[in-house]
């Protein structure tokens, strides 16, 4: 019979990848004090290092895609104003 492997939910592996990022405690350490493996303790590490940048990345790209909402309704109310205005300058 196999061993069943162990699943961590995503707090308790941001929890142990913030503290391997912080560098207070060396590798050895928090093997011990999590009881994981170092190698899965790196991974972990690495993720979240690589996937901080994708964070700030989706913040700057939903503002952007509000500001292109907000300049496409102005566009539009402009073209009605446009069409309004000629239409009031030909009577």
């Amino acid at each position: 019979m196999g061993k069943i492997r162990k699943s961590y939910t995503p707090s308790y592996k941001a929890k142990v990848a913030l503290s391997a990022i912080q560098e207070k405690h060396t590798l050895e350490e928090l093997t011990s004090k999590y009881q994981i493996s170092s190698g899965q303790i790196v991974r972990w590490k690495k993720e979240a290092t690589d996937n901080l940048k994708i964070l700030f990345e989706r913040k700057r790209d939903q503002q952007l895609k509000e500001k292109e909402v907000i300049i496409r309704d102005l566009y539009e109310q402009i073209g009605k104003l446009k069409m309004e205005y000629e239409w009031l300058k030909k009577k």
